[in-house]
């Protein structure tokens, strides 16, 4: 089997009610790659960076497309390799998410051409459902919105909840947790998410261990990003002095990236996506690293059913991921691209038997999910610290 094309886009779908934070225009961007094979077969795969930059997945995908045709595409490492190997770009940044997506999507072909899920081929023992987390809480809620999404998470299967501060004042991010807390009760685990990598100015090291002793009587399974991800001297500085385990990663890619933030140790938690980290193949190299560091893994998921599926298969392959993070925020096309939805049960994620990632893009979700111009992500125009 040969690949005969590679080709990547941008579609736009209508995204939560329509005022999401980030989302100006209501609807939300995603990145895709389709990898094509003279036996019929067409793998999927998503790139993070089509929801920051959804203008350059097209022309990123075709400067790629030209080092993989003729390729066999049934040998996911050996021939993304070919796309890392790329002198300087290739080696973090756009390239390697985009490389990432094609690494994926050669999965995906490799599952259906075997007839098997992809999480049965990346390992020899599957480990069976994974420990999912509901993840919402927008930074621009108000407690009572925080506390009815809560319940709508736990009617629908999930035990555990991830919810976003930085963005209101600090008083008022306080009576959000508060509200969370009560609402989820005591007996399951509440993870706060700081987006330092979004907010602007982030917080320093010294604000983020001042917001930490604020925290601490929540009993937070984590803190995420409480610096920004920029900010490797920071995080080494509240990683040593936190009283909550701190969770960071999602906005890592290289290799050198995760090597370095696992040497110091700088997080108890390692969060990569393989949608940005540079694929599935790329995801289980970093899986093992955060194992042999002793650094306990929750994967981050931020885009379609692609994204998670990716995701999840991952998580089902290893052992040693803890937890799955799902977005609570309706993203409409994502609902259409299941081939069979995943199932939630008391916390744990069950994966159809569905042959590769069990996704779809269809030519009719193209036309009905055409690219918004200028529809990535964007900053309100005043962003409080």
């Amino acid at each position: 089997m040969k690949i005969t094309d590679v080709h990547g886009y941008a579609l736009s779908s209508p995204y939560g009610n329509g005022h999401v934070f980030g989302q100006p225009l209501g609807v939300k961007s995603i990145g895709i790659v389709e990898v094509h094979t003279d036996a019929g077969l067409v793998g999927f795969g998503e790139t993070y960076a089509g929801v920051y930059a959804p203008e350059l997945v097209t022309p990123t995908t075709a400067f790629l497309r030209e080092f993989l045709l003729g390729a066999n595409p049934l040998e996911p490492d050996q021939t993304t390799q070919r796309l890392t190997q790329v002198p300087f770009v290739g080696r973090s940044g756009l390239i390697k998410s985009v490389a990432g997506a094609i690494n994926i999507a050669l999965w995906d072909i490799t599952g259906k051409a075997l007839r098997q899920p992809v999480h049965r081929l990346m390992r020899d023992a599957w480990r069976g459902p994974v420990k999912v987390y509901a993840s919402g809480g927008s930074a621009q809620w108000k407690p009572d919105e925080i506390e009815a999404d809560i319940q709508a998470a736990l009617e629908e299967g999930f035990v555990n909840y991830k919810m976003r501060v930085g963005y209101q004042s600090w008083e008022h991010d306080l009576e959000r947790v508060a509200a969370a807390r009560r609402t989820l009760g005591h007996n399951r685990e509440l993870m706060v998410d700081a987006i330092m990598g979004t907010i602007i100015p982030p917080w320093d090291a010294k604000v983020a261990l001042e917001r930490i002793r604020d925290l601490q009587s929540f009993g937070l399974r984590w803190l995420e990003e409480p610096v920004s991800p920029d900010d490797l001297e920071g995080l080494i500085a509240v990683h040593c002095a936190s009283t909550i385990p701190i969770a960071s990663g999602e906005a890592l890619n290289g290799a050198d990236e995760f090597q370095a933030i696992l040497r110091v140790p700088a997080v108890d938690i390692l969060q990569p996506d393989v949608t940005y980290c540079g694929g599935l193949s790329a995801g289980q190299a970093i899986v093992d690293l955060a194992e042999a560091s002793g650094v306990s893994v929750a994967l981050h998921v931020w885009g379609s059913a692609i994204a998670f599926a990716a995701n999840a298969h991952l998580a089902c392959a290893m052992p040693s991921i803890a937890y799955l993070e799902l977005p609570r925020v309706p993203l409409q096309i994502s609902t259409e691209m299941f081939v069979c939805p995943p199932t939630i049960r008391a916390g744990e994620l069950i994966l159809p038997d569905t042959d590769g990632l069990g996704v779809q893009v269809t030519n009719d979700m193209k036309e009905r999910y055409a690219f918004v111009r200028h529809s990535g992500y964007r900053l309100p125009a005043t962003v409080r610290a």
